[in-house]
């Protein structure tokens, strides 16, 4: 029965076509009704995305350039933070692989006699 929903012409590399042929084999149904439920389970993030894309384009300038210039002040603050911690854990693995480490243990061997 001809379908009245509009139709798309795919190009799939051969992998991609084998495994969905294996699916379509394994559920007893056609690769266009394999590749339509994928695609149908993709929709509602796509439309968000598109919808995100749409009103990232419709944006003025000015708010396009506010917003690069938090999204690049919150970088920044993130890497300062992120450096800082990083030279206090270099820091703390300095200390601890340091004999002068106040606790550390001297793995010298103590020979006194038999212990009598």
């Amino acid at each position: 029965m001809p379908t009245v929903k509009p139709r798309t012409t795919v190009t799939l590399e051969k992998p991609t076509h084998e495994v969905i042929q294996r699916l379509a084999d394994l559920q007893g149904r056609s690769r266009g009704s394999v590749i339509a439920d994928l695609l149908e389970s993709v929709a509602p993030s796509l439309t968000r995305s598109v919808a995100l894309l749409e009103a990232a384009f419709a944006a003025p300038d000015q708010i396009k350039t506010g917003l690069r210039a938090v999204i690049d002040n919150a970088h920044q603050e993130l890497l300062e933070v992120s450096g800082e911690q990083q030279k206090k854990l270099d820091q703390m693995l300095l200390e601890l692989s340091s004999s002068d480490f106040p606790g550390s243990v001297d793995p010298h061997v103590v020979t006194r006699g038999s212990g009598t």
